[in-house]
């Protein structure tokens, strides 16, 4: 419900409590209501730095070293390979094993008066693409490629990395480009990975089912960031760009008109805390940056004038380890049609690059047209709001 600079977190080591020590987290919202509150997965990205006890009632066990199941990836330390298939049950990976306590909470909720919240944070299709054979049997691998591989027309420097997430694993090249066999390899992973985890999904969802559960209980199923598969000269995530920063929202909430339809609105992750509360009747107590979406639950057509931001550092490895000192940040907006970015010295506030990009539904950044005749004016306007952003002060607009 809160932003990065709002919370301080750049990377995957800092606390958000560090700079916030006594925010009231989603789940702590619910534990503060008599719920019982639970999790399993990767929640708060599970590290040792970053869990936050106070916010559950219950933490299931993580699975442990379930990354991969072949003998010759298991046997050094760190990244292995980028993908492997093996003939197993799904529990032989980390995903079926959170799947598996995610039920048996459920059960135990099932048992209780209380009502409960259980956050379940399945890891897949996050990189390496590792599912059991049966997942890559559904998908035919001659039938992916690599589209749209250009940079954008005119895009800084400082939008794109190395693919450094890809080139840790030690079947990749450290530099340079992917054989296209291994690109191909990859892709049909990341879909073996998809089906997988969509499965672990549909169990825990029969399993609310069977217990007679699922008609009064909300759920949210969404992702944390984007990806790019080589499309504009990146693999992975970390950049501002549509593919890396859109990602999947489906909200079920009992008595919802909207359930089953589409909303084209734009809408944010951290709106999600905001209309868990308002759906439950809990009353906001915490300092949030986020908006309710109940109106479009009722309605997906109703009027909605918010646009979308996101941020992300460089250099890239100021995000990973969280030694390096960031020098530039990217702050992007997004409305109807457009992505506008700065990326800004954090030493001295100055705005060292630009981009504007028209954007159609399922589009990607093709063109930036910072300067040229006839944005001029859009840009104007989507700087303004970067300009709030940064200053936490953005207003509603007008998004027509």
């Amino acid at each position: 419900g809160m932003r990065p600079d709002e919370t301080g977190v750049y990377d995957l080591q800092t606390h958000f409590r560090t700079a916030v020590p006594d925010a009231v987290t989603l789940p702590q919202s619910f534990k503060n209501q008599g719920y019982f509150v639970a999790s399993t997965g990767k929640i708060f990205h599970n590290s040792k730095l970053t869990r936050d006890p106070v916010s559950w009632t219950s933490v299931a066990p993580f699975p442990g070293n379930r990354t991969y199941v072949l003998p010759e990836n298991r046997g050094g330390k760190g990244k292995q390979a980028i993908t492997e298939t093996a003939e197993v049950p799904d529990t032989a990976y980390a995903d079926g094993k959170i799947a598996e306590a995610a039920i048996g909470l459920l059960a135990e909720a099932s048992q209780k008066e209380e009502p409960f919240f259980i956050a379940v944070g399945f890891i897949k299709p996050h990189a390496p693409f590792c599912a059991p054979k049966r997942y890559w049997d559904l998908y035919d691998r001659s039938a992916f490629a690599v589209t749209d591989r250009g940079r954008p027309l005119g895009s800084p420097d400082l939008a794109f990395h190395q693919w450094q997430e890809l080139r840790g694993y030690k079947d990749v090249p450290e530099a340079g480009s992917l054989p296209m066999g291994q690109e191909q390899t990859i892709l049909h992973g990341y879909y073996a990975c998809i089906s997988y985890v969509d499965a672990q999904i549909g169990k825990v969802l029969d399993e609310l089912e069977t217990l007679g559960m699922s008609e009064q209980t909300i759920v949210i199923l969404w992702g944390d960031h984007g990806y790019h598969l080589g499309e504009q000269d990146l693999w992975c995530k970390s950049t501002n760009f549509e593919l890396a920063t859109r990602v999947p929202l489906i909200v079920s909430a009992p008595g919802m008109a909207g359930n089953g339809k589409k909303a084209g609105a734009m809408v944010e992750s951290v709106d999600i805390y905001p209309t868990l509360n308002d759906l439950c009747g809990i009353e906001r107590t915490a300092v949030l940056s986020g908006i309710s979406l109940k109106p479009l639950l009722e309605d997906p057509s109703a009027p909605w004038e918010y646009p979308a931001f996101s941020q992300f550092v460089r250099p890239y490895q100021a995000a990973i380890h969280g030694k390096n000192t960031p020098e530039h940040m990217g702050y992007s907006v997004r409305v109807p049609g457009w992505r506008c970015t700065y990326w800004y010295d954090m030493n001295n506030g100055t705005v060292v690059a630009r981009e504007l990009y028209r954007l159609d539904d399922q589009d990607i950044e093709k063109e930036n047209l910072v300067g040229q005749a006839g944005v001029a004016v859009m840009e104007k306007r989507l700087g303004a709001l970067i300009d709030q952003y940064r200053k936490n002060t953005y207003l509603k607009i007008n998004s027509k």
